[in-house]
């Protein structure tokens, strides 16, 4: 059985048309599938049409999906394709040489999705690798693996996975991503800005020169075939095709997915609504076209609903969470301030009220060890004060993209962790290309409120971040966060091992990233117990 997503409801406003329009454009690129069947025929290929890789995700304990695009000229703006409808075959095995193929099943590719296909793969066992690949006219893909989850009543004995996100592809090289691939995890969960959307550079924001080059013709992404041929750059890299083939992935979005730091219906150069939920949806079919995502995501003109949940047996059961699709704008002009009345602000979410109700309803029912909350931008509150970038004051600086830009909706979230008893919550959080480790406190108004909860923030796999500029700003910001227990501006991801009685935290750390391959080790491990909230240190 496949997850359920959750329900939503449709309200009519000002943007009920260009949903209704956009969405009926997609939905009428999914025809029935004996229509399918007879448009698609036969393709001999000039060249490789899996330069973009395979992937698996969106787990079930019956099955999972299965993701690839064909494009044999990943750049062009219709990847090398015709606009022929192309049958695609996938073999499932249970062994990695593809020996004892279990079943095959076709999909159609059209040029509609970018003749990417997702087939929902269901009936297999629980907690099982599967092996998976692709065969389009005489060409074949390379061989993936996929994992299907626990049985719901099944209590596994661990759980491992990386959290990852942030990967500037100029930014350096994707060494993390080999990395994550040779760990051979049950899943990755990836908090997003899988792509960024800026044309072309050369120089970084210090001035020097990026590792590496996108093509001199990519200019800033609002046309959907900007989008397409970004996701096409990035996909084509060698690390992160290894990374998707090597485990299912759990796919969210950020703000670079569509435009930085963007909110709701808004993007921060203040583009009309009406024009930038064009710009949206666009970038939203991007998204669906490129990762291993079930038909529920398919985007409804700007709209995709991509907040959904995952339960791994009784170990683990993991609220995949949406913070920019429903989203307050943010308060007082964005960016980090000293000052901001309006972020405190009653009425103020980060959420929604649709996607709230879902997740106070989806914590109370759940009965697992660990509850988490795998989400886009950090949760705690954060005093900035130390960093480059940060004006000396007296008060406390707070980033207003994050969950400190709408305290009332975090300070909900928390009620929502207190009220279902939820005994060991884990949030799990990226964007800000740094490595961070932060207790969660039951009131945030009080010094001395009891630990309730872990936050672990990801860095960057080649985003740049920045740390304080001496060890005294370094000092000075671990006395002015006492919550924060472990801080790193390097690149690389976070790989958590999970068992009933504790949850395990390396900070993977890459020794460089303007050369492929160098070392990766872990910078810091650090440990929760379960039913004793708070992180202690190896």
């Amino acid at each position: 059985m496949s997850p359920q997503p959750p329900s939503t409801g449709l309200a009519f406003d000002r943007r009920t048309l260009l949903r209704g329009a956009l969405g009926a454009g997609l939905a009428g690129a999914l025809p029935a599938a004996a229509e399918a069947a007879e448009a698609a025929e036969r393709v001999v290929f000039k060249s490789n049409p899996f330069t973009l890789g395979i992937a698996s995700g969106d787990p079930a304990p019956d099955g999972f999906v299965l993701w690839t695009r064909l494009a044999p000229e990943p750049l062009e703006p219709r990847g090398g394709m015709t606009i022929q409808a192309v049958e695609v075959t996938v073999e499932i095995a249970d062994d990695a040489a593809m020996t004892r193929v279990l079943r095959s099943e076709t999909a159609i590719a059209r040029l509609e999705l970018a003749h990417s296909v997702h087939v929902e793969v269901e009936g297999l066992s629980p907690a099982r690798d599967y092996f998976y690949r692709f065969r389009a006219g005489d060409a074949e893909s390379p061989i993936g693996r996929a994992r299907t989850l626990p049985a719901p009543r099944e209590t596994p004995a661990q759980l491992r996975f990386a959290a990852a996100g942030c990967q500037l592809w100029e930014g350096g090289f994707y060494t993390a991503w080999r990395a994550i691939a040779d760990d051979q995890l049950d899943f990755v969960f990836h908090y997003g800005d899988y792509i960024y959307e800026h044309g072309f550079t050369t120089l970084d924001r210090n001035g020097k020169p990026y590792p590496r080059l996108m093509p001199q013709d990519f200019q800033a992404c609002f046309t959907l075939t900007d989008y397409r041929r970004r996701y096409a750059l990035y996909k084509g890299d060698p690390d992160l095709q290894a990374a998707h083939a090597s485990c299912p992935f759990l796919s969210s979005f950020d703000d670079h997915d569509v435009a930085n730091n963007w909110a709701a219906d808004s993007d921060p150069k203040k583009t009309p609504a009406e024009a930038f939920l064009f710009r949206r949806a666009m970038a939203l079919q991007a998204w669906y076209e490129h990762m291993p995502v079930r038909l529920a995501q398919l985007p409804r003109g700007p709209d995709v609903l991509a907040y959904r949940g995952f339960r791994f047996g009784t170990l683990a059961d993991i609220a995949v969470l949406d913070t920019r699709q429903y989203r307050s704008r943010q308060p007082c002009g964005d960016g980090f301030r000293a000052h901001c009345d309006e972020a405190d602000d009653a009425g103020r979410t980060m959420l929604g009220a649709a996607q709230e109700q879902w997740l106070a309803q989806r914590l109370k029912q759940s009965s697992a060890t660990w509850q988490v909350l795998a989400q886009q931008v950090q949760f705690a509150p954060f005093d900035w004060r130390g960093f480059p970038f940060v004006k000396e004051t007296d008060a406390p600086v707070l980033d207003l993209d994050t969950w400190s830009g709408a305290s009332a909706a975090r300070d909900r979230v928390t009620a929502m962790l207190i009220d279902a008893n939820v005994a060991n919550p884990v949030v799990l959080t990226g964007d800000l290309h740094r490595a961070l480790a932060l207790e969660l406190r039951r009131d945030w108004r009080n010094p001395e409120s009891p630990c309730i909860g872990v936050e672990f923030l990801s860095t960057s796999i080649s985003s740049p971040g920045d740390g304080p500029a001496t060890a005294e700003k370094l000092a000075a910001m671990y006395r002015n966060n006492p919550h924060l227990k472990f801080f790193s501006d390097r690149r690389g991801y976070t790989r958590h091992v999970v068992t009933p009685t504790r949850w395990q935290a390396d900070f993977r750390s890459v020794d460089g990233i303007a050369t492929r391959g160098e070392p990766v080790r872990t910078a810091r491990t650090l440990v929760v117990e379960a039913g004793r909230p708070g992180l202690i240190g190896n």
